[in-house]
């Protein structure tokens, strides 16, 4: 087997402190494979000879002899220097050029391999969709980080196909295969950098006492494309009053862009009463290690189709610090429920009221509007949280418990000894069948997307949240007016209007459902016409992700 590694060294114009998660995984990812690879030499085909100098350098940093054993291939001649290559693996999902050129080859070249790291955004949903129309034969692959995101690539390409289908009467399939690999961590390090004496020195940074209890969120500081901090807040809130322990929540990150800062700051100073909050920058010199020493609990809410896999929860196991997370995308894969820590319900509007959604994507061109308009109706069970956070604060036996269970978790399945295993033993089996195989080569009703590259985001990310709602779903109001009030001056909680009603409407909605008690979600829609049902939806989701309404008994 001969593997060959494109590349493109990472890109550059980071702000002081902020980190690119991509560049992150993928220089990761090539350090692992250097240390445990099992070739000779390692093949790259780089886009630019600076490309190649810095894989050279994470060579050598990973002790590897980068002149003797790196061996860098021209990507302008395929003919001269492809023929030896069984496979090609390049970090992204761009592979649909390389499907093309190894036409050009003789017998039936190399097999391609990339890797989805997320599904949002038009540009990756382009590649993904060119890589349903390359001339593949079933023996090249997309590497899914986890199983929400191959269902959702999956999605992509049924809905392609679905317009392919109508239009030219065609039987339209993607031969290219979907496995799904989870992204890996060196957890050795995470046990040397959670030693007593750490977390001694970095709780004395803190300034946290003996008998405060530190819940650590570590990540991007985004409610655009991350997480919505007010239901994590809100559940804080409820967990300290529910509680005679000390609670502290500790955001490690980075705020992005730097105007989040105000809008995390604001809502904080009307929301946050009881428990004691600090933003920590991850350039902090303070803190040159992080927190993962000094915390007792590690809390990751994402609500965001952005997100793909979550490696933060899983450097929490593998910390020792049992993990409270969403039940959400590549969350789910990580953490187990009831053993390493708690995963936490989320809802989110049916498909149907997610076309608008594709729409304004497709219309604006905005991206972080895309994100934040479908995480405007994402919800999480916030009463859940706020138990889970109380139980673990009350229970110093139970923390112990659920840190060791996912730090013995994480080194079992998420070291990168056992990922990159996965990985060649995929590509030694893509080799193999790319080797035995030949070298092949009007929108229908109620289609869910703008177009291919701007699909309906609540039909291609369905299986991200636990469920969605449905009709005989029940909710109820569990704020006044004046708790109303404070959720809606604040443009962060209300960021893309125009999918929803406005705000007087939006009370007007509100009070009617108070009125009603505990109203039935198809009740609440019989008093609207059925073309507002798709908004009327994402004002539910809306209000159950901001904690005005709750879903009723009756919902499961």
């Amino acid at each position: 087997m001969t593997i060959c590694i494109q590349y493109a060294q990472p890109s550059s114009g980071q702000a002081e402190g902020e980190v690119f998660g991509l560049d992150v995984a993928v220089n990761n990812f090539l350090g692992a494979w250097f240390r445990h690879g099992t070739t000779d030499n390692f093949y790259c085909r780089p886009v630019d000879l600076p490309s190649f100098e810095h894989f050279k350098d994470l060579a050598r940093a990973a002790g590897i002899d980068a002149d003797k054993r790196c061996v860098g291939l021209h990507p302008n001649y395929p003919k001269e220097n492809l023929e030896k290559i069984t496979c090609i693996f390049r970090p992204d999902p761009l592979i649909a050029d390389l499907i093309w050129k190894r036409r050009q080859l003789s017998g039936g070249g190399y097999a391609a391999c990339g890797l989805v790291h997320t599904m949002s955004g038009e540009r990756i949903a382009r590649a993904v969709g060119e890589a349903m129309l390359a001339p593949s034969d079933g023996a090249d692959a997309l590497i899914c980080p986890s199983a929400a995101i191959r269902d959702a690539v999956r999605t992509l390409w049924e809905i392609h196909a679905d317009y392919y289908n109508y239009r030219f009467k065609s039987d339209f399939r993607c031969p290219v295969d979907t496995p799904v690999i989870p992204l890996g961590i060196d957890t050795e390090k995470f046990a040397r950098l959670t030693t007593a004496e750490k977390r001694a020195a970095q709780r004395s940074a803190l300034g946290a006492s003996a008998d405060e209890i530190v819940v650590l969120f570590v990540g991007r500081l985004s409610f655009a494309t991350k997480a919505h901090p007010l239901p994590l807040w809100l559940a804080m809130e409820r967990a300290t009053k529910a509680t005679n322990k000390k609670l502290r929540l500790v955001m490690l990150g980075y705020f992005k862009p730097k105007d989040m800062e105000t809008h995390f700051r604001n809502l904080a100073a009307d929301i946050v009463k009881s428990f004691k909050l600090d933003f920590i920058m991850n350039d902090d010199p303070r803190f040159p290690e992080g927190l993962w020493a000094g915390a007792d609990i590690f809390v990751s809410l994402s609500d965001n189709v952005q997100e793909s896999f979550g490696l933060t929860p899983i450097e929490a196991m593998a910390a020792g610090l049992p993990a409270i997370v969403t039940d959400w995308d590549g969350y789910r894969d990580g953490v187990r429920d009831g053993k390493d820590g708690f995963l936490i319900p989320t809802t989110a509007p049916p498909p149907t009221a997610g076309q608008l959604l594709a729409e304004t994507y497709y219309n604006q061109n905005n991206y972080g509007v895309a994100l934040m308009a479908a995480a405007q109706s994402t919800a999480l069970d916030i009463n859940r949280c706020a138990e889970a956070v109380r139980a673990l604060a009350e229970d110093g036996d139970k923390r112990a418990a659920m840190g060791k269970s996912g730090r013995a978790h994480a080194q079992a399945t998420f070291d990168w000894r056992h990922v990159i295993r996965a990985y060649e033993e995929l590509w030694r089996d893509l080799a193999t069948r790319r080797r035995a195989a030949p070298n092949w080569m009007l929108v229908p009703p109620a289609w869910p997307a703008a177009h291919p590259a701007y699909p309906n985001p609540l039909h291609m990310f369905e299986g991200f949240p636990r469920r969605t709602l449905i009709s005989d779903d029940r909710i109820r109001v569990i704020m006044n007016a004046a708790e109303i009030d404070v959720v809606l001056k604040h443009e962060m909680n209300f960021f893309v209007p125009e999918v929803l009603v406005d705000r007087n409407s939006m009370r007007a909605l509100i009070e009617s459902i108070r009125k009603a008690g505990e109203a039935r979600i198809a009740d609440i829609l019989a008093a609207f016409p059925a073309p507002e049902h798709p908004r009327i939806w994402r004002c539910l989701g809306w209000m159950l992700k901001h904690g005005v309404c709750e879903q009723g008994a009756k919902a499961v």
